[in-house]
């Protein structure tokens, strides 16, 4: 069946290789329409005196007419102006190059050596041809890297002090809100670490990619902090402090005020408490301290080997995280009489034990192995 791309097109009737080629067309005319769009901004520039202020009021004047931001229109203009490289409008009207090859190409040659940007724009126009835009942006870094290996050079201040920043604030229910800066070392570090944490988990995980990357920065954190090499402070490692009153813990209602952040509701305070180094502090009517419990850690390294041998990663169907990635969920609650043993354990990613504990989702041990299923609500 040829594919054919019209307003009241049946795809159902296509068969999968018709879809495929009607989408092919799609992106072609898009990316032609990118470049008529982007002609059309060179005439209207090449009208102007093309000085500062014609710029800001071509950017303005795109933005309320073509009803697109001024991002867009910004991006629209420095790709005309980009086109008056022959090279690169010919590869663009041939269908070569997307918006974002040439928002790669526009920041790369800027970047340049003046003397060197002739054989950039080819190397990138050559590999424009087999490489999306992200590849060919890491390929405009790694050509920039090498025509100046040296970097600037470095003044006193950046040889005293990296570049890193980190603001946070807490709001009122608890949560953290941050911004940043980390040089440049550390950064790819950073994004070394949140690269396979961030994969799907499966082929049904739905969360986006920015949630993905939030939950493998909070894996990092729980990673970290169960590190034996973290510093003390006050005379004691790094902890997480929840305090709320004994019967509302058992009882899974109330909330937790967790210590310099705010509350926290109970389930979650009983979910935190399934891993943990437990500190028990019982208090009295008038909040004042009646027994302190030893520290002890609930899963002893022994009986985490075994869940390890047994579930070798997470063991929700479907989910392929790695033990050292996941937590020992207590089935029935350490807090409710759930003895810490392999009969009453099981090993969860961080995803899948808040799905445990916030949603329907329950799990058992049947015949010494995890099964899951949908519990029905009370």
């Amino acid at each position: 069946m040829e594919a054919t791309l019209t307003a009241d097109a049946q795809w159902w009737r296509m068969d999968e290789g018709s879809l495929w080629a009607a989408g092919q067309q799609s992106q072609d005319r898009q990316r032609a329409e990118y470049v008529r769009q982007v002609e059309l901004v060179s005439e209207l520039w090449d009208r102007t005196a093309q000085g500062k202020d014609d710029q800001r009021a071509l950017v303005t004047d795109l933005a309320a007419r073509w009803k697109i931001t001024r991002a867009e229109a910004r991006d629209l203009l420095r790709h005309a102006q980009l086109f008056r490289r022959e090279a690169v409008r010919e590869a663009a009207r041939a269908g070569m190059l997307s918006k974002q090859h040439l928002i790669v190409l526009d920041k790369t040659l800027a970047e340049a050596p003046e003397p060197d940007r002739d054989k950039v724009e080819a190397e990138l126009l050559d590999k424009a041809r087999v490489f999306d835009g992200a590849a060919l942006r890491t390929l405009g870094q790694r050509i920039l890297q090498l025509l100046d290996q040296d970097g600037k050079e470095p003044d006193d201040p950046d040889l005293a002090e990296p570049e890193r920043e980190f603001h946070y604030t807490n709001r009122r229910d608890g949560s953290m809100v941050f911004r940043g800066k980390l040089d440049p070392e550390s950064g790819a570090q950073l994004e070394a670490m949140l690269s396979p944490l961030a994969k799907p988990a499966s082929a049904d995980d739905t969360r986006t990619t920015p949630q993905r990357q939030g939950d493998a920065l909070a894996e990092i954190i729980d990673l970290a902090a169960g590190s034996d090499s973290l510093p003390d402070e006050g005379g004691e490692k790094p902890h997480l402090a929840l305090t709320m009153p004994l019967a509302d813990f058992l009882a899974q209602r109330g909330t937790a005020e967790m210590d310099g952040s705010g509350p926290l509701n109970a389930t979650s305070a009983r979910r935190i408490g399934c891993d943990s180094t437990v500190l028990r502090v019982v208090l009295g009517a008038q909040s004042q301290p009646l027994d302190i419990g030893r520290a002890t850690r609930t899963i002893p390294t022994q009986i985490r080997r075994a869940l390890i041998i047994r579930d070798r990663g997470c063991a929700f169907p479907g989910c392929h995280r790695r033990p050292r990635q996941c937590h020992a969920h207590h089935v029935i609650h350490w807090a409710d009489g759930g003895p810490t043993s392999t009969d009453n354990l099981v090993l969860l990613c961080g995803q899948h034990h808040r799905l445990i504990h916030h949603s329907h989702w329950s799990v058992k041990i049947n015949d010494g192995a995890p099964e899951f299923g949908w519990a029905e609500a009370s």
